[in-house]
């Protein structure tokens, strides 16, 4: 009987309150939703070829961690908005004679009735969608499918159990809610006001140098190595300051603005200022979160879609050369062996080269700057900080670039990988000098890049003799090992570039014991494909899951202040306030709580541009203009979604605080 009483009292609740359940019920389906198609998907993919440990795989698990942690929070902030804006009613139902248990069973069945509705909804919706979302991932990735309805369970059971634990810390929240408070406190939780905050200079100082640091961590990095070490501090850094400034700093900056008399005192100025003034301790964090989730929004889904969109250009900068040949130990005569099998297995084919470059050389890394270096290792280790030198004949410089540069023994042609030329007109390897006669700003074995993950220089000396001799004096006696790259671009189907470098490499790897790799571009592009597909897919996952925690966050907290709000509306329009004066303060309040997060947003995305742009680079993306595209058309889209956000806002206040 009593059970049957309480769950009779939790649905009229739901009923009443819908203004407030049912965008919180909406929020529960949608998360859900989220949810149960990146498992599903996850779950379908293993189906298809096996992906388990893949790159793709790991990018989905590391999704439903994510999406995890998402569902968390959106589901308790919202909740927090919920049973803060109920506090009167169940203060009221304690004045009526039930006690703190009778309440905990009807919230106990308040969360059933959300929590069914959530995980059925959710789970029937997913089950709609997911199958597009499974197709629109394939094509992503350029796997080819077919058409087929199916419903994983093992996705199903995953999802009810993870929400299942979900609202069951929100029915833990909530009865803690209800038994550490006292009905007096309930009855008066609605309605309790702010004292005018003071202005906290240290916090605001500390926000000002934060952001200052942060943002000059991410400008003025320098090179690869250096972005990703400050990666990690510089958003920490902007964070923390985000939340000081929002703290401090907007207190600070409406006190400004309530200290200039002619903006101060009228009407519309005056009732904004001031009831953002006494409302920011709480509207604070609130708002720090819209701006860091927005960033976020903003920086996934303009780095996501410019890979994807720019894959032309990673594939070139990644493959300079439509096939390249790599031996790792390498004489004279094993280079013509290589040259003769490569040579037959075109002409099978009936393949032409061209663009092409031969080049043997040694490879050691290097520590120092400016003409000055010291051997760290003879061999080509990969280092972020240190400076990767290849030695080759100038024989092979001539022949790549139809030059016919003689060299003395301490004379040498350099290039270097980075932006900048090298510049001087000598180097010295430990103590061995060399004069440059000449830089060429390119050659066909190596591309200039913009921001190379490790730096390289290529020195080519007189001859064989000369590189030998100079191992020889550096390694104390050790002879050098030689490697050999050969590259080229190509005429023919893809068909018959693949059963060409397959021949080559089964010729020299089976026939003549030879250790070599070979790099067809078209063999690797379905891989890459693959990689920045999952990363797009990735970047519009959780680019949709923090814009849905934006539009979430915006919403309540609007509908939360404006039930705070009501009484003080009402109190205006009987002193005198016209019912168009009333909404030309609400959309001034608003728009000021509205776009201040944005504002700083944007500021975040243009200070964190140069940081992500070199991001990218390791990436093999250098098309910049392509990148400052997609942040642009990346924010106007997200400012529209926002701009129609802060309109279904603003009439919902609108029509609270005139009820």
């Amino acid at each position: 009987m009593h059970n049957a009483l309480y769950f009779t009292l939790a649905k009229s609740n739901l009923k009443k309150n819908r203004a407030i359940y049912l965008p919180y019920l909406l929020a529960n389906v949608l998360i859900v939703s989220m949810y149960y198609i990146l498992t599903s998907i996850r779950s379908m993919m293993q189906t298809y070829e096996t992906t388990q440990g893949s790159n793709t795989d790991l990018m989905l698990r590391f999704c439903t961690v994510v999406a995890v942690i998402m569902a968390f929070i959106i589901l308790f902030y919202v909740n927090s908005f919920v049973i803060r804006q109920r506090k009167k009613e169940i203060g009221l139902y304690c004045v009526l004679g039930m006690e703190k248990r009778h309440l905990s069973v009807m919230m106990l069945w308040e969360v059933v009735l959300t929590s069914l509705g959530g995980i059925v909804g959710g789970i029937v919706s997913g089950a709609l969608f997911s199958q597009l979302a499974f197709l629109v991932f394939l094509a992503l990735l350029r796997i080819p499918s077919d058409l087929r309805f199916e419903i994983p369970l093992g996705a199903v059971g995953n999802t009810c159990a993870v929400f299942g634990v979900l609202y069951l810390l929100v029915l833990c929240y909530n009865l803690l809610s209800i038994l550490r408070t006292s009905p007096i406190s309930f009855l008066q939780g609605a309605k309790e006001g702010e004292r005018e905050p003071k202005v906290k200079k240290i916090p605001a100082v500390l926000g000002v140098i934060f952001l200052a640091t942060g943002y000059g961590l991410a400008l003025f990095a320098d090179g690869i190595y250096e972005t990703i070490k400050v990666f990690l501090p510089a958003v920490l850094l902007v964070i923390f300051a985000t939340y000081f400034l929002f703290l401090a700093g907007s207190i600070a900056l409406l006190k400004w603005m309530k200290r200039r008399e002619r903006f101060y005192y009228r009407p519309k100025n005056f009732i904004t200022v001031s009831g953002m003034l006494y409302r920011m301790k709480q509207n604070a964090v609130g708002l720090a979160n819209i701006c860091i989730l927005s960033t976020m929004v903003l920086v996934t889904l303009s780095t996501t879609v410019s890979l994807n969109m720019g894959m032309e250009n990673i594939m070139s900068n990644r493959f300079p050369k439509e096939l390249i040949l790599s031996v790792y130990q390498s004489d004279e005569n094993l280079t013509r062996t290589v040259d003769t099998v490569v040579a037959e297995e075109m002409n099978r084919q009936g393949l032409r080269q061209k663009n092409g470059y031969r080049c043997q050389y040694t490879s050691l890394v290097a520590d120092g700057k400016g003409e000055e270096y010291t051997v760290d290792s003879f061999d080509s280790t990969f280092y972020f900080n240190k400076t990767l030198i290849q030695i080759a004949p100038v024989s092979y410089y001539n022949e790549m670039n139809q030059d016919e540069i003689k060299l003395a023994d301490n004379e040498a042609v350099i290039f270097s990988s980075s932006k900048e030329n090298y510049g001087k007109d000598h180097f010295r390897l430990d103590g061995v000098d060399f004069t440059i006669v000449k830089e060429p700003d390119e050659i066909p074995m190596e591309e200039k890049q913009e921001f190379p993950v490790m730096d390289t220089l290529t020195l080519f000396v007189k001859d064989v003799g000369t590189v030998q001799n100079l191992i020889s004096s550096l390694s104390g006696g050790e002879a050098a090992t030689f490697q050999y790259s050969y590259g080229f671009d190509l005429d023919g189907s893809e068909a018959k570039k693949e059963a060409a470098a397959t021949a080559i490499t089964n010729r020299l790897r089976n026939d003549y014991g030879i250790a070599c790799d070979i790099e067809l571009r078209g063999m690797y592009e379905e891989d890459f494909h693959t990689f920045y597909g999952s990363f797009l897919f990735l970047g519009i996952f959780l680019g949709g899951l923090f814009l849905m925690a934006t539009v979430l966050i915006i919403y309540y907290k609007q509908i939360s202040e404006g039930f705070e709000d009501r009484n003080r509306y009402q109190i205006m329009q009987k002193v005198g306030m016209s019912r168009r004066e009333v909404k030309k303060t609400v959309n001034s309040q608003i728009r000021m709580v509205f776009f201040l997060p944005l504002g700083l947003a944007t500021l975040h995305v243009a200070a964190a541009f140069q940081l992500m742009r070199r991001l990218l680079a390791s990436f093999n993306l250098t098309n910049v203009n392509l990148f400052i595209t997609c942040t642009i058309g990346t924010l106007l889209v997200f400012s529209v979604i926002y701009g129609l956000v802060f309109k279904l806002t603003a009439r919902e206040y609108y029509k609270i605080v005139t009820k």
